[in-house]
């Protein structure tokens, strides 16, 4: 499996800090969100199917299917916009991957992105 490359993330960073493109920082940063808005999506899914069981509402329960799949959806285009930058910085690849939105690349992404958003919070400042 493919992981996200923090070396990656930071180099973008920095080039974006030294050559004071405010507007590719803000996206960097919004990329970066995208993992834990994904994060929150399954997150707020699985405790409606928890909380519901059996008594799950259909259309709750597809409206939530379709947030999370909505937030999947925008952590690949996160990532494609992220390795786009890299390219053309000559940087590695924030995700080294296939960037597909079929199976099973998909899964993959999701848990690499999943993966990197524990760390970020397995690692937090306290």
């Amino acid at each position: 499996m493919c992981s996200i490359n923090p070396e990656s993330i930071s180099a973008l960073q920095k080039k974006f800090a030294a050559e004071t493109k405010e507007n590719d920082t803000k996206c960097l940063e919004d990329c970066l969100f995208s993992f834990s808005e994904y994060a929150a999506a399954i997150y707020e899914l699985e405790v409606y199917l928890l909380m519901k069981g059996s008594e799950a509402d259909p259309d709750d329960r597809e409206r939530l299917e379709k947030k999370r799949t909505n937030a999947h959806e925008s952590v690949i285009g996160s990532l494609e916009m992220l390795n786009g930058y890299c390219g053309h910085y000559d940087i590695s690849p924030v995700y080294p991957g296939t960037l597909s939105r079929k199976y099973p690349f998909r899964v993959e992404i999701a848990d690499a992105a999943l993966a990197y958003y524990y760390d970020i919070l397995k690692n937090r400042f306290r």
